[in-house]
C-alpha cells in the first residue's frame, strides 16, 4: 500500500536536480527533466508500470489547468524536444512550434503567448507548473490510498529509479571514492 510521503520522497531527486538546473541557468536541461516527469507519473499509476503517450495525455489533462497548453500539446513538446531536439510541429492544429525561453535580466516572463502559431513558453514558469501538477497528483492518490492508481503507484515504485551515495574503495592509491550511483531499488 502507498504511503503518505513516500512520492514526495522518491520524487525529490527530480526536484533537486530541477532546481539545480535552475539555478545554473541550465534551461535546456531543464526542459528535459520537465517534459519526462509526467511520463514518469502516468506510468507509475498505471496497471502495467508502463508510459504511453495516451496516458501522458490524460494525466496531463487532469493535472493541468492551463487551457493554452493541452495535453496532446504537451506530449508534442516532449516529443519532439526529447527524441528530435526540435520545436516545430506539424501535428498540432494550434501551434506550428513552440519558442522556449528563459527569464530575462529584468525578471520578466514570456509564458504561454502566442505569436502567429508560434506558443512562447518559459521553461522555469513550465517547471513550475509542472511540480505543482504533480503535487497535485500526490495529493489525489494521498487521498485514496485503496484506489487502483495508488495500489499501482504502490507496487511500481519499487521500480523507479534511485540514486544513493556510495563509498567505493580505490585499490590502486588505497582509501575511497564517493560518487552516487543511480540504479533501482531492490
Amino acid at each position: 500500500m502507498l504511503k503518505k510521503g513516500e512520492l514526495s520522497t522518491a520524487f525529490k531527486v527530480y526536484f533537486e536536480d530541477a532546481e539545480r538546473c535552475l539555478g545554473a541557468n541550465a534551461y535546456w536541461c531543464l526542459l528535459h527533466v520537465t517534459v519526462c516527469l509526467p511520463d514518469v507519473c502516468a506510468a507509475l499509476q498505471s496497471r502495467d508500470g508502463k508510459a504511453s503517450g495516451v496516458r501522458y495525455e490524460k494525466w496531463c489533462n487532469k493535472y493541468f489547468s492551463q487551457p493554452c497548453l493541452v495535453g496532446s500539446e504537451r506530449y508534442e513538446i516532449r516529443c519532439k524536444v526529447l527524441h528530435q531536439g526540435r520545436a516545430r510541429t506539424a501535428k498540432q492544429p494550434r501551434y506550428s512550434g513552440f519558442a522556449f525561453g528563459h527569464r530575462d535580466s529584468a525578471g520578466r516572463v514570456d509564458h504561454l503567448r502566442v505569436d502567429g502559431r508560434t506558443l512562447h513558453v518559459d521553461v522555469g514558469e513550465l517547471y513550475s507548473e509542472t511540480r505543482q501538477a504533480i503535487r497535485q497528483w500526490i495529493l489525489a492518490l494521498e487521498s485514496r490510498l485503496k484506489s487502483a492508481q495508488a495500489t499501482n503507484t504502490a507496487r511500481n515504485l519499487s521500480l523507479l529509479v534511485r540514486v544513493s551515495k556510495q563509498q567505493v574503495p580505490v585499490s590502486a592509491r588505497g582509501g575511497t571514492l564517493s560518487y552516487s550511483i543511480i540504479s533501482k531499488t531492490t
